[in-house]
This record gives structure tokens, C-alpha cells and sequence, in this order.
């Protein structure tokens, strides 16, 4: 009897020690400088399990690839809003359908397709959302900041943390001394849990250390009218309730896998991480040296180098985040030619298994 008991006792210590093992910092965080390549699926229906105290398996292999988000993190620093949003950290830039970070975007457009920036806060806290500002579109060349920050990921965080988060953002438009003025209130309120850890798989690869961190938000979205300083109406446009699930390791800076779920658990989408690349580099050089012409009427011709031992693929997409075409290319078999419609695209060269170069395609009528 006694012997089952010492069993037993060691069982749950080496459980708990698995869980206090896995603990997400600072420097785990989204970092300057680098491009983190998003595999998005729309269709698979992974499990969520329960939350446990002990270690579990995920094997989400079968995720598919339906298109790329591509966030390229850089510092605030290199924009010209330092000043005007003093507590960012680091910042992204793009449609935000297609560069947003793992948040999502701003509301730079209906569909999310306008230029703009989100501006984001790396500290010992966490990951916090600072604020935005469009530049194209109803919303353009407005800085909005977040009257209360709203938290991504908190840190230092292991297994049964819990952090709660309220946030909140204002933008106001039609401003006219004769008419009635709107004014658009995002609300967001947050349980952010620690609630499994253990291994995963994804078509990426094996992350053998990973924390689960189970996102639960209440969104709304409200309109109010003031006219002279006295309000009018106020009207409730949206409100929603998500579960989303984020699968952390010590080693990616980035989440290696999202599960966005509605508010009954049933999965809407997956996002896993794909790769990443270094950002900073001359766009106009590497594109001179590998892809031409571009613009182009229509036919782009890829010239890789040839001394490489591993395949290359060549991802594009569309500026929605649909990957129309993907080439993969055999070592030795370094050229070849695409033929796109008119419009805009992004392209990503893998190496291997290491993104050796993300740039934008023009093609012309």
C-alpha cells in the first residue's frame, strides 16, 4: 500500500513540475525585426480538449493550408507616429486582412483590404494592443489610441494563470459644428487562462513544450450621436463572444498554433505558425535579383540560385490572403514563370524550410 502511495505521489510531482516547467516571458514575445509566416485553415474541425493538470498530446497534422497572413513586426521607432503613440513598442504594417497580427486587424476598411498601422507594446507585462491608425478609407490619417489597453498575451505566465483584461477605443467621424457628430466605441472584456499544456503537432512541425492559453472575450460595438456636446442616441451595433485558444512555445515568438472558436466552442478557423524570415531587408534589391519584370503585364519570371540543396517553394497570394499559387521547386530546378491576372499579390520564397524572401508582385492590364 504504501508503495502505491509513493507511486502515486511521484506521478503528481512530476505532473505538476511538467507544468511549472513551461513558462512564457518577455523575451518570448512577437520580436522587431522579423516576419512571422500564418497558415491559415478554414475547413478542419480540430478538438478542443478540456482543460487538465496533466500533460497532454495535440495532433493537429491535418491541418490544411487555405492562405498566409505575413505580420511583419518591426520597431515603432522607424515610423513617423513615434510621438503620437509613445507607449508602442513595436508596430505592423498593411491591408489588415493580411498583416494584422494574431489579434486581427483594425477597422481600416469593411474588408479589411485599406493600409494601415496597428501599433502594439512589448514589456514585462505582456502584449498589449496600444493603437491604430488607417491610412486609407472612411477612418484614414486618425490616430486612435486605446483608452484601455488591450492585453494579448500576459506575461509571466505557466500553467493556471489567469488574467483579466477590460479594453476599450473611441473614433470619432463626421465631425461638423452643424450636425450631429458619431462616435464609434469598441469594448472588449477578457479572461485570458492558462489552462493545459503538453506537445504539438502541426504540418509545421513537433513543439514539444507548449502552454495553452484559453482566450474567453465579450466584444461590443456601439455608435453614439452627440450634437454640441450633448449626446442624441446611442445604438449597439455588434456584440459577440469568442473562444479562442493560443498554443505558446519558448522558441517561436509567436503563437505556433490559434484556435478561434465561437461562443460554443465550435471551431470557426485555425491559424498556425508556417515559418518566419528576417524583415529589413531592400525590398527593391532582392526583388531585382530574383523576380522580373515587376510590374508586369502578367507573366513573372523567378530566378532562384541554383547551388541550393533544398527545394524551394514559391508561395503567392492574393491581397485577401488566398494563396493562388504554389510552386514547389526541386534542388537543381531553380527558374520558373507564373502567369497572374491584374493586381496586386505577395509572394514568399522558402528555402528549405527557412523564408528567404517576402516581397509584392504588380501586375498591370
Amino acid at each position: 500500500m504504501k508503495k502505491n502511495i509513493l507511486v502515486f505521489m511521484s506521478c503528481c510531482v512530476l505532473s505538476f513540475s511538467m507544468a511549472q516547467a513551461i513558462t512564457f516571458d518577455e523575451v518570448d514575445l512577437p520580436e522587431a525585426g522579423y516576419t512571422y509566416v500564418v497558415a491559415a485553415d478554414t475547413t478542419t474541425s480540430v478538438i478542443i480538449t478540456a482543460p487538465s493538470a496533466s500533460a497532454q498530446n495535440w495532433d493537429y497534422s491535418s491541418l490544411l493550408l487555405h492562405y498566409l497572413k505575413v505580420p511583419t513586426y518591426d520597431s515603432t521607432n522607424n515610423t513617423p507616429y513615434q510621438a503620437d503613440f509613445a507607449a508602442s513598442t513595436h508596430y505592423t504594417y498593411g491591408p489588415a486582412a493580411f498583416y494584422s497580427g494574431f489579434h486581427g486587424g483594425a477597422p481600416v476598411g469593411t474588408q479589411g483590404m485599406n493600409n494601415g498601422y496597428m501599433f502594439w507594446r512589448r514589456d514585462d507585462t505582456g502584449f498589449w494592443i496600444v493603437g491604430f491608425r488607417a491610412d486609407e478609407g472612411d477612418y484614414a490619417n486618425k490616430n486612435v489610441l486605446l483608452l484601455e489597453q488591450e492585453l494579448l498575451i500576459g506575461v509571466p505566465v505557466t500553467y493556471n494563470d489567469v488574467y483579466n483584461n477590460t479594453a476599450r477605443w473611441e473614433l470619432e467621424f463626421n465631425l461638423n459644428a452643424s450636425n450631429a457628430d458619431t462616435l464609434y466605441v469598441n469594448n472588449v472584456e477578457k479572461v485570458l487562462t492558462a489552462d493545459a499544456f503538453g506537445s504539438l503537432i502541426t504540418p509545421a512541425g513537433t513543439f514539444p513544450d507548449v502552454l495553452r492559453i484559453h482566450e474567453y472575450v465579450i466584444t461590443s460595438d456601439s455608435a453614439y450621436a452627440e450634437f454640441m456636446s450633448t449626446p442624441v442616441y446611442a445604438l449597439e451595433i455588434k456584440r459577440d463572444t469568442l473562444n479562442n485558444y493560443l498554443f505558446l512555445d519558448n522558441n517561436t515568438h509567436y503563437p505556433v498554433c490559434t484556435i478561434h472558436a465561437d461562443k460554443n466552442n465550435d471551431v470557426v478557423f485555425v491559424e498556425y505558425y508556417h515559418a518566419y524570415s528576417m524583415a529589413g531587408v531592400d525590398d527593391k534589391e532582392m526583388e531585382m535579383s530574383f523576380v522580373y519584370p515587376n510590374p508586369s503585364a502578367g507573366i513573372v519570371n523567378f530566378t532562384l540560385p541554383s547551388d541550393q540543396p533544398a527545394s524551394y517553394q514559391i508561395i503567392i497570394s492574393d491581397l485577401s490572403g488566398r494563396c493562388v499559387q504554389h510552386i514547389r521547386l526541386n534542388p537543381g530546378n531553380s527558374v520558373c514563370q507564373v502567369n497572374l491576372t491584374a493586381g496586386m499579390y505577395v509572394y514568399t520564397i522558402v528555402n528549405g524550410t527557412k523564408i528567404t524572401e517576402n516581397g509584392k508582385l504588380i501586375i498591370t492590364d
